[in-house]
């Protein structure tokens, strides 16, 4: 979470992106696996987390080379939010469905 943290709280500096993009990449790499192994079937979920981590590999097989390092910045911050949504994923039972707080009238 240190990383994910540091990449989110402000846009990363050019000189540590690659840094954090490995970084992100690596949890990114150990944590699909955790959840893919989890019984979504049982809960009719499976296609979602079928979907879900294909959307992420196709995700980081598209990171941007070349271009203004303001894009791989961004592009970290991307991850980083990635990540957070799959560590919560990995950490949540199948089945559980996490109540939106009421919108504010």
């Amino acid at each position: 979470m240190s990383t994910v943290r540091v990449t989110l709280g402000r846009l990363p500096l050019a000189a540590t992106v690659d840094h954090l993009l490995l970084r992100l990449r690596g949890h990114i790499q150990l944590l699909l696996p955790e959840i893919e192994t989890k019984d979504w079937a049982r809960y009719g979920q499976d296609d979602q987390i079928r979907f879900m981590a294909a959307s992420v590999r196709d995700r980081l097989n598209n990171e941007p080379k070349t271009g203004p390092a303001v894009v791989r910045c961004v592009y970290a911050q991307e991850l980083a939010h990635i990540c957070r949504d799959l560590l919560a994923l990995a950490l949540a039972e199948p089945g559980f469905e996490q109540p939106y707080p009421a919108a504010a009238s």
